[in-house]
């Protein structure tokens, strides 16, 4: 039997892309294998143009081979800050959104793997974020980098789990995840201090007020070992401890940024990871409430010098009405003052020359 021909007319297998070529020296694995990997996502490699979803193929290899070395924050300082920012949480939540938000999740897991087994915790992933992300896969009305995601993603989320740092949380729950996230941390939030990272704004905000409202409830204990029941005392204000429930969302480079409601404008805004409590002052309203502090202290000001002027007013005309008064007084002079003293005397020597009188008149009588 002979060889057989081509058919004439049939389309030439097309030349590997610049981009398989890039990644295939990139990652030290052959284009071939890359092209089986952008394949299996739904990525066809003989369709992208020279340098044309670079970044999006670099996550499909990164996740599929668990190679995330070029996910890091090499920013001086940025690991002890993130540190401090994760310590004091017991539990760690992440919602659908952030997963799949650029490569922001992938510098979040790099940054804070190491984080995460040194303190003993675990980013928590939801089985319903699980559903969530088979759901968005093969969801037409996504565009392909988030269908592409939410393929690769899972992969990624289960070598975490072997290694530690993911747990996948049992939710047993049905309806709308943002309504059991939230049922969730109002039952686990009563002993633990909780983060939840989501791009859900509203999410976010449901979490911030309900984190305020349990601030008024004392923290419930949580159960201990016997040993430590036995051994250690448990003081008073170590059972009333504040609630700590903060969300946060993922931005570039996987960093955190909290957010915040304004307890005069009620508008959520976001800003740095800070250890206070989520009912903060926005900057708008601060500049406002300061602005209007200024008018008020020159109001009090302004008062204060009109009371001292019309209090100076007062203490003048009083001072007029003296002095007038003072004007109206008859004054003495030299001269009616010694004819006032020689009346005086003039008054006594009659006084005197009346008595003598009487006292001769007396003794004449008598004898």
């Amino acid at each position: 039997m002979g060889k057989m021909r081509p058919r004439r007319g049939a389309a030439k297998p097309k030349a590997k892309t610049e981009v398989v070529s890039v990644l295939a020296s990139e990652f030290k694995l052959a284009p071939d294998r890359i092209t089986t990997m952008l394949r299996s996502v739904g990525i066809n490699p003989d369709q992208l143009g020279e340098g044309e979803d670079l970044g999006l193929c670099q996550e499909v290899i990164a996740c599929k081979i668990g190679d995330r070395s070029r996910y890091v924050n090499t920013e001086e300082g940025y690991e002890e800050a993130l540190d401090e920012q994760l310590r004091s949480f017991d539990e760690i939540y992440v919602d659908t959104a952030p997963i799949l938000q650029e490569d922001w999740f992938l510098y979040f897991v790099n940054d804070a793997m190491e984080i995460i087994k040194r303190r003993k915790k675990k980013l928590i992933v939801l089985e319903k974020t699980l559903e969530e992300l088979h759901g968005l896969k093969n969801n037409p009305e996504k565009d392909r980098p988030v269908r592409v995601r939410a393929t690769i993603r899972p992969d990624l989320l289960r070598t975490l789990a072997r290694r530690g740092v993911v747990r996948i949380g049992d939710t047993g729950s049905i309806g709308i995840a943002d309504d059991h996230l939230v049922r969730l941390f109002a039952h686990v939030g009563s002993a633990m201090d909780l983060l939840l990272i989501t791009q859900d704004r509203g999410l976010s905000e449901r979490i911030v007020r309900l984190g305020a409202e349990m601030e008024q409830k004392p923290k419930e204990e949580l159960p201990k070992p016997w040993y430590q029941r036995f051994f250690k005392r448990t003081e008073e204000e170590d059972r009333v401890v504040g609630h700590r429930m903060v969300a946060c969302k993922l931005v570039e480079k996987g960093r955190l940024k909290r957010l915040y409601i304004c307890p005069e404008c009620d508008e959520s805004y976001y800003d740095d990871l800070h250890a206070c409590g989520g009912i903060v002052l926005c900057g708008r309203c601060y500049l406002r409430l300061k602005e209007e502090e200024k008018r008020q202290v020159e109001v009090n000001r302004k008062k204060r010098e009109a009371e001292l002027k019309a209090e100076e007013e007062r203490q003048r005309r009083m001072e007029e009405e003296e002095r007038r008064l003072e004007a109206m007084r008859p004054k003495e002079t030299v001269e009616q003052r010694l004819l006032v003293q020689k009346k005086r005397i003039y008054r006594r020597l009659s006084w005197i020359l009346g008595a003598l009188v009487v006292i001769l008149l007396v003794l004449l009588i008598i004898l």
